[in-house]
């Protein structure tokens, strides 16, 4: 029945209005349950992103990390080849200044 058939209009015309109301009410509850839903699928593309990012970031502070390593691990190993170089110098100038002094006390 419309407001138009109706023998009390008013209330047929308020029974219409309150039906397209709850109507809006609800569609607007649903826009802005999607709204809501839309954002937190974005803040949680946008921490995965962000999470990402640091990964990729980390891994490559990680392979420069690697290789400072391998140079600190080169550079030590050519300095102890150097010492040990060094010791049997050492040692060969103390044994032939030892030669040396026993030649001069005999």
């Amino acid at each position: 029945m419309s407001m138009f058939t109706s023998r009390n209009p008013a209330g047929a015309a308020m029974g219409e209005l309150t039906l397209l109301t709850v109507g809006i009410a609800s569609t607007f509850a649903e826009a802005a349950a999607a709204g809501k839903q839309a954002a937190e699928e974005r803040r949680e593309r946008r921490a995965a992103y962000k999470y990402a990012c640091e990964l990729v970031e980390a891994r490559g502070r990680a392979d420069e990390l690697g290789r400072v390593a391998m140079r600190a691990v080169r550079h030590v190993a050519s300095l102890e080849a150097e010492v040990r170089r060094l010791r049997v110098a050492l040692a060969q100038r103390q044994a032939h200044i030892e030669r040396n002094r026993d030649r001069g006390a005999a």
